[in-house]
């Protein structure tokens, strides 16, 4: 069905369905009323319809036609604009957004008025012509009047089913159809409430009109087993086209239902495995309508919400972010025993004045990701990046018992990164890079430091001051790896060193300790 409509103009595809519809309840109609009052039907009702259903079909069938090409002409035309990759001014675009929405219901106005032309003609003709008594003549009537529902019914649903499927998410790309105003609202339990009409309350009601119209009134000149005959085709006729019109309801509702159910159901499921660019179709402004943009608009929020976390991991890491958003602002901290490691460009500034701006960055940036990765790749954490200088940490803000280990094997590993870094470097003909770095493990208060305009998660003591002072002094000692004797006495990692050498440092009285890391073998 979606291929066929999609190949139609909306505006005719309006009028097909709903005149279709409209003629197939017709001549169903006229089927079931040759049967249901069988005694006066060949020379009252159906003699009397033969003339006056030709002049109403040509009245109403021409009308219905132009009423409903105007009233669907918005449509079609921002439709047909939209799918040329045009665009609708808003005026039009708002007028045809409420048309759509309300084209169901206004074609559903049109047909109750035209259907309702028949049910009055028919009984005041057959009054004046002396066909039926008066009560005969209000039973019909109000027979009449349900197979205008019913029909009615019928087209609307058919003709909402289609423009749910074809017009409204191309009018309404991003749903909130519920938000557009001067629309006609169908809410769930009304649609249950025509389910329950169309296959249940009109049939049955049907049945005992047609049942008693005949009961109460036998025609001496009708043969009773006729009759019964009849009423009996009646009746299967009424049960085939309740079933399959019950069974076309049960479809088209609990697509709309089950449907959107399992399309909110498979987006939660994406959204729990970090897909947040999924998206529930919303094609209708009912309950079910206004769940789906609440889960979109929910879908958005956590994706903005992940696009925030990214971006604040790159300030910061995925490990401090989680301390921090579990601290939320406090200010505070804790006593650990870490490891601290400070790596320095070495004679960058002097480089960078000979280099393009740009370049400088791109030099600085390249050092920065070869160097994180090896870090991070050994469980450290970049506190930050001050100038050509890193700060990193083992041990904070999560335990790790071999934070020693874990931060000379990332200070090989940062050795090795810019040696293959250098050889691209030079192949682009550029200056090598040099750094030192400085390792050292004490105790130190790690947490959440600041003030109420802005926080950071950092090292704060002694330990700290001590790495940055032994990263100062690969400088004059010629090397690119100092460990303090604190650092070298904690590792279970087999390494060849130079060492101890007693050296002083800048801010602290007594002497200490450094070692230069040669290379990761047993020790000597």
């Amino acid at each position: 069905m979606n291929s066929i409509l999609a190949r139609v103009p909306c505006s005719w595809m309006v009028v097909g369905i709903n005149v279709g519809s409209n003629l197939a309840g017709f001549f169903l109609v006229q089927v079931l009323l040759s049967y249901a009052y069988p005694a006066i039907g060949p020379r009252g009702f159906s003699a009397l319809g033969s003339t006056t259903n030709l002049v109403l079909l040509a009245i109403l069938v021409p009308f219905a036609i132009l009423f409903l090409l105007r009233l669907a002409q918005p449509v079609n035309h921002a439709v047909e604009v939209m799918r040329r990759g045009g665009s609708v001014p808003p005026d039009a675009l708002d007028k045809a957004r409420r048309r759509s929405v309300n084209l169901p219901f206004q074609a559903a106005a049109m047909n109750m008025v035209a259907w309702i032309v028949p049910a009055v003609t028919f009984p005041v003709l057959a009054a004046r012509e002396r066909i039926a008594d008066g009560f005969t003549t209000a039973v019909f009537a109000l027979y009449a009047f349900t197979n205008a529902v019913m029909v009615t019914l019928l087209a609307f649903v058919i003709l909402e089913y289609a423009c749910h499927r074809r017009i409204i998410p191309l009018l309404f790309p991003d749903g909130r159809i519920h938000e557009q105003k001067g629309t006609l609202q169908l809410r769930i339990r009304h649609r249950l409430m025509i389910m329950y009409g169309a296959v249940c309350l009109i049939p049955m009601l049907q049945t005992a009109l047609v049942i008693n119209g005949n009961a109460l009134h036998p025609w001496t000149e009708a043969d009773p087993g006729s009759i019964l005959q009849s009423l009996g085709s009646f009746a299967l006729i009424l049960f085939g086209f309740t079933a399959l019109y019950g069974l076309w309801l049960a479809v088209l509702i609990s697509r709309n239902l089950a449907g959107a159910a399992e399309k909110m159901i498979d987006v939660t499921q994406k959204i729990e495995h970090g897909d947040f660019d999924c998206r529930v179709p919303v094609m209708s402004n009912d309950e079910i309508g206004y769940l789906g943009d609440r889960i979109n608009e929910m879908t958005q929020g956590l994706k903005e919400r992940e696009e925030i976390r990214r971006i604040f991991n790159l300030f910061t890491s995925p490990e401090i972010s989680k301390e921090i958003l579990s601290r939320g602002t406090r200010i505070g901290g804790e006593t650990r025993r870490v490891t601290l490691l400070f790596s320095d460009l070495r004679g960058f500034t002097g480089m960078a004045e000979r280099m393009p701006p740009e370049r400088v960055m791109e030099s600085i940036n390249d050092y920065f990701n070869e160097m994180s990765a090896a870090i991070t790749g050994h469980g450290g954490i970049v506190l930050q990046y001050v100038g050509d200088e890193i700060e990193a940490v083992f041990g904070a803000p999560h335990d790790d018992p071999g934070h020693a280990d874990h931060a000379v094997a990332a200070a090989f590993e940062m050795r090795a990164l810019l040696e293959r870094l250098n050889e691209r470097r030079n192949a682009r003909r550029e200056e090598p890079l040099r750094h030192g770095i400085g390792i050292h493990t004490g105790i130190a208060l790690a947490g959440i430091v600041g003030s109420r305009y802005k926080i950071s998660y950092a090292m704060v003591g002694d330990t700290v001051n001590i790495a940055s002072r032994i990263q100062d002094l690969t400088k004059t000692m010629e090397t690119d790896v100092l460990l303090s004797a604190e650092t070298y006495r904690s590792l279970d990692l087999p390494v060849k060193v130079t060492g101890p050498m007693t050296v002083s440092v800048k801010g602290k009285a007594e002497t200490i300790d450094v070692f230069r890391l040669d290379a990761a073998t047993d020790r000597g």
